[in-house]
């Protein structure tokens, strides 16, 4: 009889530390959560628990504010461009053209519809009018690309001719 009573207390002892090893458990992985938590809304100092789920909380709601008025703002400006596509699509391709000294800047926007242009064309077109190229930039972005070069004159005190330079690209462009 002694024995099945050594049976029966030694389940109860094992299931009594099974649960204190699982609460144990719990309570680690939420020391664990709470520091993560704290390292996101305060990580300069250490608050107590209560302080630090408030604080947690209108963290919250303010990213929740601010994502809202990003979409806003988001939508506003789609709306926005939806209209200028309408109006000002006739207006591409840009092309402005900036000099300064020794210093060629050539910036050209075209609609993505439009005749695709070879960056290096472009380029060859600054080398044959006597520069040298410091840097050449193709960006594509939502239904436009954007071409940025940046030359300077291989002898300065010639120089170069931006108008020059400027019909020559308009030809390439039309």
């Amino acid at each position: 009889m002694e024995r099945g009573r050594e049976i029966g207390e030694g389940s109860a002892s094992s299931l009594r530390e099974q649960r204190n090893l699982r609460e144990k458990e719990r309570r680690m992985r939420m020391k664990h959560l709470f520091s993560a938590l704290s390292s996101h809304v305060s990580p300069t100092r250490r608050l107590p628990v209560p302080q630090l789920i408030d604080q947690a909380v209108s963290y919250m709601i303010q990213l929740k504010e601010k994502v809202n008025y990003l979409n806003e703002k988001k939508m506003s400006l789609l709306r926005g461009e939806v209209k200028n596509r309408s109006e000002g699509s006739s207006l591409l391709p840009k092309l402005s053209i900036r000099s300064r000294d020794s210093v060629i800047e050539m910036n050209l926007v075209m609609d993505l519809n439009m005749k695709r242009i070879m960056l290096h064309k472009l380029v060859s077109v600054f080398e044959e009018e006597g520069a040298q190229v410091m840097s050449a930039n193709l960006q594509n972005l939502n239904d436009r690309t954007f071409y940025t070069i940046i030359a300077q004159a291989i002898i300065c005190r010639i120089g170069i001719d931006p108008s020059r330079i400027e019909k020559r690209l308009r030809d390439i462009i039309s």
